[in-house]
């Protein structure tokens, strides 16, 4: 697994407090975000969002509100406390790495951001010349990807009820469990 300072947009928790930071969402606006932001590559379900969104609330890095959408109807606002503002700031996030994945993730066709199996050792060698980055730094990126894949599918595959039961410690790879 990658170290968390490695790459700190790789996790969701910080993605979203991120994403809040800006301003008050409701979550079918946080998940648009999180798709713009990523070049329609990060799409989180339902499934996920909201049990992440929920921890976050518990943390008290985050508070809900009931609000008026734009188009009239009720939906939860999220906005970040300052609790949370102290974590995003901890968390001390390198914005030049931030950039390097920007420039990653642009440098991929529309193909390549869609289905990332695509990306054999000469795509990655374009990649890494038309974005400023080395091969190693796309290898980084993909296994960031692929670990935030399989976190979601496990976060899908539980559910609300079994994250809320068994807490972040199911989504751990078995030798990390206590």
């Amino acid at each position: 697994m990658s170290k968390p300072n490695d790459l700190v947009q790789g996790t969701l928790d910080l993605l979203l407090l991120k994403i809040l930071a800006l301003e008050p969402l409701h979550g079918w606006a946080i998940s648009l975000r999180l798709r713009s932001i990523s070049g329609d590559v990060l799409q989180v379900s339902e499934g996920s969002l909201y049990p992440a969104l929920h921890k976050l609330e518990q943390e008290g890095w985050i508070k809900a509100e009931w609000k008026q959408t734009e188009n009239n109807r009720r939906a939860k606002f999220y906005s970040l406390t300052r609790l949370g503002k102290k974590q995003l700031e901890s968390e001390n996030i390198d914005e030049t790495s931030v950039k390097r994945q920007e420039a990653i993730i642009a440098s991929m066709t529309k193909s390549e951001r869609k289905n990332p199996k695509l990306l054999n050792g000469s795509r990655r060698r374009r990649i890494a010349a038309g974005s400023g980055t080395s091969v190693p730094d796309i290898n980084r990126l993909l296994k960031q990807y692929q670990d935030m894949a399989g976190m979601m599918k496990k976060m899908k595959k539980l559910g609300q009820k079994g994250l809320m039961r068994h807490g972040l410690s199911a989504l751990m790879p078995q030798g990390f469990r206590h």
